[in-house]
């Protein structure tokens, strides 16, 4: 999750470049609004085809980072103790993201801000039971907002623009990781000479 692009671009009014490999159009089951509540927050859901205590053990399992988001090379785990955990992400342009994580175990809530940057930016992931069994539901908010100075050179609409597309690259990216999961972990069927399983 690339938040250190989110906090220079609305500084500095720079596009939100990535060295990440750009996503093909987000799939159909990825849903991006803005908030009914807060104009400075966006919103996103999908759903997951794992349980959502499996998806939370991984999500909050720091490391893995670098396999659900491709930009992230290497993951620094400066202190962990009773999900307040400060994180750094380094990415491939080697920019670094420090967060500080306030996750919610019994909620499975993520939830982290930026601790470095030029804007205020915070992020809350949710997994919640989908209405099947082994189905998870992800509920993402993101904030995203300058103040002061900075906020005279970026306009609303370039930051509500920029929430929605890190929303939605972001459950894009889960999606696949755990697609990939879920493939690994299906047994192998047998086709038999005749087509039969």
């Amino acid at each position: 999750m690339r938040i250190s692009h989110i906090v220079t671009a609305l500084a500095w009014m720079v596009a939100c470049t990535s060295a990440t490999s750009p996503l093909a159009a987000a799939p159909s089951d990825v849903h991006v609004y803005p908030s009914a509540n807060e104009s400075a927050i966006t919103e996103g859901e999908t759903m997951l085809a794992a349980d959502p205590d499996v998806v939370y053990r991984a999500v909050t399992d720091y490391p893995r980072w670098t396999t659900m988001f491709p930009d992230i090379k290497r993951v620094i785990i400066t202190s962990q103790g009773g999900g307040h955990d400060r994180v750094t992400f380094v990415h491939a342009d080697g920019n670094r993201d420090n967060v500080h994580f306030h996750n919610v175990p019994g909620a499975r809530m993520v939830w982290f801000e930026d601790t470095g940057g030029r804007a205020e930016v915070w992020v809350e992931i949710m997994f919640l039971p989908g209405e099947r069994p082994g189905t998870t539901r992800v509920h993402s908010r993101l904030f995203a907002d300058v103040h002061g100075w900075a906020s005279l050179f970026v306009s609303d609409s370039k930051v509500r623009t920029m929430r929605e597309q890190r929303v939605r690259d972001d459950l894009t990216h889960l999606r696949a990781y755990f697609a990939r999961d879920v493939a690994a972990r299906e047994p192998a069927h047998t086709v038999t000479p005749d087509g039969g399983m």
